[in-house]
């Protein structure tokens, strides 16, 4: 159910961000086509001034025209007995022509003049659009640009969730396993040998009572039993928490492992350490490079088939290297990301990679088919907030 309220949640943050980025292209193309009104308003308008100038200069010429034309027919109205009749009607026919030229063009200068007007308010207009979208973009810009970094967090903090979500559930059957085993070490163990100490016990007060010599060599098979059980305790207890780490350090705590692991499973390990390693304070530290071998060196001899480890630490000015090299068969690292969605996953790679990014440390693991596995490990001397 949580998982599916969050993919919910990632398609709604998704569609917002669609709506946005839409809005945000819409109002660009009203910008766009108000800009383009813009130039041709502007070229319309240039056009008309340049009409009308010439419309304004014709006007001026045709009403010259015209008072010439009145001023000549008045002086053949004064002077008629001078001209004929024949000059008396073309004087008045000229006059009447130059004043039908001047209404028509005095007429498209009015109509030049409004439509000038009318481009001039349109432009106006066109131009006010352009600045308010252009507004309207930024905004919409520094809105989506806040609210997409501002979802893009929330959506990575319900993936960072749901991923914290399935590494606690595999803690949990981590832990639950590693009960299960050490109550199956103990019972099989230390607790089967401890019922023979008992056994042994009662045979041994009831053989004292007949026969001192046998009592003796069920004593000495008792004390045996005894020095097993307590070696399997230790080795439980070891398992849990090497106490080594506290009393002796990290050095020597991993040479002994490495020794006792390389002798039981017949795997040449070269352990070399650089740098004062003394410089090692934190607990935490110490303890995860421990696992981070111990959990190296059993995947590599149950999985790698190799014939040669090496395991090398170096304590550097800044940080500890830990670097796990095995000439193994190798495998695909790829299919590491599989852990991350599979909840009944072990815990290994995995456990190793999340412990060390907890401790402020990075975590690389290497692989090539036939050519072995390396992993390597950074880690600071000291994390934040100490213990």
């Amino acid at each position: 159910m949580v998982n599916i309220g969050i993919k919910k949640i990632n398609e709604i943050i998704k569609k917002t961000l669609n709506v946005i980025e839409n809005s945000k292209s819409a109002i660009f193309d009203i910008s766009e086509s108000a800009r383009r009104e813009v130039n041709e308003l502007k070229d319309e308008l240039q056009q008309l001034k340049t009409a009308a100038a010439s419309i304004m200069e014709e006007s001026r010429e045709l009403e010259q025209k015209v008072a010439k034309s009145r001023q000549k027919l008045a002086h053949i109205n004064r002077n008629f007995d001078q001209y004929t009749e024949e000059d008396m009607k073309n004087a008045y026919q000229e006059t009447n022509d130059l004043m039908v030229q001047l209404a028509v063009i005095r007429e498209r200068e009015k109509q030049t003049i409004l439509r000038r007007n009318e481009v001039e308010r349109r432009l106006k207009n066109a131009l006010e659009t352009v600045k308010k979208a252009e507004q309207l973009v930024a905004q919409v810009s520094t809105v989506f640009n806040y609210l997409s970094g501002d979802l893009q967090r929330l959506d990575e903090h319900f993936e960072n969730t749901e991923t914290k979500r399935l590494i606690a559930i595999r803690i949990i059957k981590a832990q639950e396993n590693e009960r299960r085993r050490i109550a199956r070490e103990i019972h099989d163990g230390p607790a089967q040998a401890m019922s023979n100490v008992v056994l042994k016990a009662e045979i041994c007060e009831k053989m004292a009572e007949v026969d001192i010599m046998k009592a003796i060599v069920e004593l000495r098979s008792l004390k045996e039993i005894v020095r097993n059980c307590l070696k399997d305790v230790r080795r439980v207890i070891y398992d849990l928490r090497p106490m080594s780490i506290d009393d002796l350090g990290l050095r020597p705590t991993l040479q002994k492992y490495i020794e006792n692991f390389s002798a039981e499973h017949s795997l040449r390990i070269d352990f070399r350490v650089k740098g004062n390693d003394n410089r090692i304070k934190d607990s935490n530290i110490a303890l995860t490079i421990f696992r981070v071998v111990q959990e190296s060196l059993s995947n590599i001899q149950k999985h790698a088939n190799a014939t040669y480890v090496s395991v090398q630490l170096e304590c550097t000015e800044k940080s500890i290297l830990l670097r796990i090299k095995d000439d193994g068969k190798g495998f695909d690292v790829s299919t590491l990301h599989d852990f991350n969605r599979k909840a009944d996953s072990g815990f290994g790679i995995l456990g190793m990679k999340e412990r060390i990014e907890l401790l402020e440390g990075d975590f690389v693991i290497d692989s090539v088919f036939n050519s072995g596995t390396t992993i390597r490990v950074r880690l600071p001397y000291e994390i934040q907030g100490g213990n």
